[in-house]
């Protein structure tokens, strides 16, 4: 029989008044960074080409950790996992700012929609004359790539993630309601039946988004493992960030006897996990492209290999990969938690990081041969970093909305307290 715990008598498992401290803080911060942004955006003489290519970054930034939490919670309701219940009920509250956050993009999609062309190429009315180079490639990608038809899927992404979250969520919260165990223990095993065709359904959902959100910025490339590179960043990033919201609420008091060290080992063990996940699928786009040197293939990296690009290719190698991967091969790395908290900060960042190299170098747009080429073209050397002030500030106003909205939902308990398992998540050591 595995080993028990009970509650801890003078725990603190409530949320209180901690979600609207977190709304306030987080609405504050959103709003002042996103007003600074619009600002600097207006100073740029790029007709905001730049401050929308920023927002999407700043914005799937945030929407990685909530997708993330997402599939947290499903992945832990199907495999039966014990070990994070502790910390499953702050994933499902991150999972619930899904919602909020398709509203925020609309800061993006409106535009599109309203006639906008700086911000995906294949918006540009140019490309469907028969005389553009490029038609050979879009023509029959017109349907899918319209401003439109972008936007109902949009809206049918949201839909899918927003009820998986909402549903999963609410069935848990439910079950803290239970009157008696045999009620408790009914909803978990409903949730573990249900989690499995819902995994089936987030994961296409998942490739889909990632792959119409991200990669149609360069409309001419394209990889069959785009997505699940996305993905596995996103896993990183959410395991990065329950482990800094776990540690946060403890040092307000809240949970302090229920996650500990050897929960945050396991963080340790999954931030470990996601960053081999993340370079062997990395590593697997650019194996396979470079070597088939296709030019269609190779130009994402052609352009990012051979121009100032390198210097920030080189950052995501060893700062999303090889530093962070040798020191969290340790087991005394995953449980000193300032270091672990010092990594958890590291990889968030550098995931901006991978998310800035992969979508920013498509704000550069070449005029070749008096035709408007978009990204990825010309000469490589002459494309240019061009940091901007707006690149930071929009990542720090989406971070402050991510925090708003996720202490708009962080209500009643910070765990699920009358989950069948508990106890032995309570009880969890690492051998």
């Amino acid at each position: 029989m595995s080993a028990t715990k009970s509650i801890h008598p003078e725990e603190k498992f409530k949320a209180d008044k901690m979600g609207s401290r977190l709304f306030k803080v987080g609405l504050a911060l959103g709003g002042a960074f996103l007003i600074l942004s619009i600002i600097l955006g207006a100073s740029k003489s790029d007709h905001w080409r730049r401050f929308l290519h920023a927002y999407v970054i700043g914005w799937g930034f945030v929407m990685s950790i909530a997708v993330g939490s997402l599939f947290f919670v499903l992945s832990h309701h199907v495999a039966r996992a014990k070990w994070g219940i502790v910390l499953r009920r702050l994933a499902e509250f991150m999972s619930l700012t899904i919602p909020f956050l398709g509203i925020v993009g609309l800061g993006f999609l409106i535009p599109v929609l309203a006639g906008n062309q700086n911000l995906y190429f294949w918006t540009e009315p140019t490309l469907h004359n028969e005389t553009h180079p490029l038609w050979h490639h879009m023509h029959h990608k017109a349907t899918w790539l319209s401003p439109w038809f972008f936007a109902v899927r949009y809206v049918v992404y949201f839909a899918l993630f927003s009820g998986l979250a909402i549903y999963f969520a609410r069935k848990s919260f439910a079950m803290d309601e239970a009157k008696d165990e045999a009620e408790a223990f009914k909803i978990w095993d409903h949730l573990r039946v249900a989690s499995g065709p819902a995994i089936v359904v987030f994961a296409l959902t998942t490739v889909f988004f990632a792959t119409d959100l991200f990669m149609t910025f360069s409309p001419t490339w394209y990889s069959t493992i785009y997505a699940v590179n996305w993905f596995a960043g996103a896993m990183l990033a959410t395991y990065c960030t329950l482990a800094l919201l776990g540690r946060t609420l403890q040092q307000y008091g809240k949970l302090q006897h229920s996650i500990t060290v050897e929960h945050y080992h396991d963080i340790g063990k999954y931030m470990f996990g996601w960053t081999f996940f993340w370079i062997y699928t990395a590593f697997s786009q650019f194996m396979l492209q470079w070597y088939g040197n296709m030019p269609e293939e190779t130009v994402f990296y052609n352009y990012r290999m051979f121009s100032e690009w390198k210097w920030i290719s080189l950052a995501v190698l060893f700062g999303q990969w090889a530093f962070p991967y040798l020191c969290l091969v340790t087991r005394w790395t995953k449980r000193i938690l300032p270091l672990l908290m010092f990594f958890a900060v590291w990889q968030l960042v550098f995931h901006w990081v991978d998310l800035y190299w992969n979508i920013m170098p498509n704000a550069e747009w070449t005029v070749v041969g008096g035709h408007q080429m978009g990204p990825l073209a010309g000469v490589p050397e002459k494309h240019q970093i061009g940091f901007h002030a707006v690149d930071v500030t929009l990542l720090l106003a989406m971070v402050g909305l991510f925090i708003a909205g996720l202490g708009r939902v962080m209500k009643g308990n910070l765990m699920p307290v009358k989950d069948p398992k508990l106890g032995e998540a309570l009880a969890f050591e690492n051998y």
